[in-house]
């Protein structure tokens, strides 16, 4: 499938000034705006466990998956239940019979674990990342087959020969009516505001989360996406953490709003501020939990207490802070039913109308069109 990737300039530290002017230069003067398609992008959260895996197809059968989730047989999860088995039973749902860009976000066994098995079971046509590992053993250690290192390794070795990139914050990638602009990768931020962003961000001056470390060095230079679709937004920003993602927002707002956030970290406590919320105003999110992995109660209180009361969508129960569950018609797997490996499936329109179906009921939820 064809696309086509823009890189713009990058300036790690930039004043106000100066990100206005580079946000402004960054679009260029004349755009020519095709027929915006009638159907929507679907966007769909897999169940992996606690693990990374998002779907994005346009109406043109082309694909973009987010992460493959862990290997075959961690977590409990039966073989035939595997990540990559997931990801298949996803795509075969929705009529694709390959992946055309999987975006490695970065590289914990719980995004990057399942791509071996992936491959053995799905084509795969370009694999993008933000460059080379840096998670390394302390000094002295042996990196067992799990960690980070040996897991990189392992990957080096499945790109031989395939089609590959790393991606640079402020790059953009085009895919037929689908547009990703990547917002963060390898600690680097993206260097411009986005057309429609810009502004002052509300909270920036409140007091920031306990230092809580950041769950790994990989964590923070997770690559982070805004995907366009028409006038609607999806971000996610995979396990950025808490100091990384307000530097996105603060104190000038580069992302704009987001019709659909995929919560990060899981929902893990380390991610998802009140500033982060303010300045993306979601009126969706989707929080792709495992029963005992992310699904932390003070994310989901931050998110409820945002300006924009998003509806909030979960792909477990989260056996960790039960008082905080939606209801169980907003939860793919909830507590005490076999696991199924259910999915969220989000049909989004680029006039920004929005419906989440929960694919165990078939259960739905209408969000309407906005300007």
């Amino acid at each position: 499938m064809p696309a086509t990737i823009a890189r713009y300039g990058r300036n790690p530290v930039l004043g106000l000034g100066a990100m206005l002017s580079v946000g402004l230069l960054a679009i260029p003067a004349t755009v020519a705006v095709a027929a915006q398609p009638a159907k929507p992008l679907r966007v769909v959260s897999i169940d992996m466990e606690g693990g990374g895996g998002t779907l994005l197809v346009t109406p043109q059968g082309q694909s973009v998956l987010l992460d493959a989730g862990w290997p075959a047989g961690v977590r409990g999860t039966p073989l035939a239940q595997s990540s990559a088995n997931r990801i298949l039973a996803a795509t075969r749902a929705l009529g694709v019979t390959r992946i055309d860009y999987l975006i490695v976000t970065h590289y914990h066994l719980d995004h990057l674990g399942g791509i071996q098995d992936l491959l053995a079971v799905m084509p795969v046509g370009e694999i993008i990342d933000h460059g080379p590992n840096r998670e390394m053993p302390p000094a002295g250690a042996v990196a067992g087959p799990d960690a980070i290192a040996s897991l990189y390794a392992r990957y080096e070795a499945l790109l031989g020969g395939r089609k590959h990139r790393s991606a640079k914050a402020g790059d953009r990638i085009t895919i037929g009516p689908l547009t990703l602009d990547i917002v963060s990768a390898d600690r680097d931020l993206l260097p411009r505001i986005l057309e429609g962003a810009g502004g002052s961000t509300p909270g920036c001056d409140a007091p920031r989360l306990p230092d809580m470390g950041n769950g790994g060095e990989e964590n923070p230079r997770s690559i982070g996406v805004v995907a366009s679709y028409g006038k609607a937004r999806i971000v996610s920003l995979a396990d950025l953490t808490a100091d990384v993602e307000i530097g996105l927002v603060c104190r000038i707002n580069r992302l704009g709003r987001a019709d659909l956030l995929v919560v990060s970290h899981h929902g893990s406590q380390l991610s998802t501020t009140p500033p982060l919320l303010a300045a993306l105003q979601p009126r969706v999110a989707l929080m792709a939990n495992g029963a005992t992995k992310g699904g932390d109660a003070r994310v989901f209180r931050t998110i409820a207490a945002a300006p924009s009361h998003p509806a909030i969508w979960q792909l477990h129960h989260a056996t960790r802070s039960p008082e905080v569950n939606r209801p169980v018609d907003f939860i793919a797997n909830p507590e005490g039913r076999e696991d199924g490996g259910f999915w969220l499936d989000v049909s989004v329109w680029p006039d920004r109308r929005m419906k989440v179906t929960n694919a165990r009921t078939g259960f739905s939820g209408d969000y309407p069109a906005r300007r």
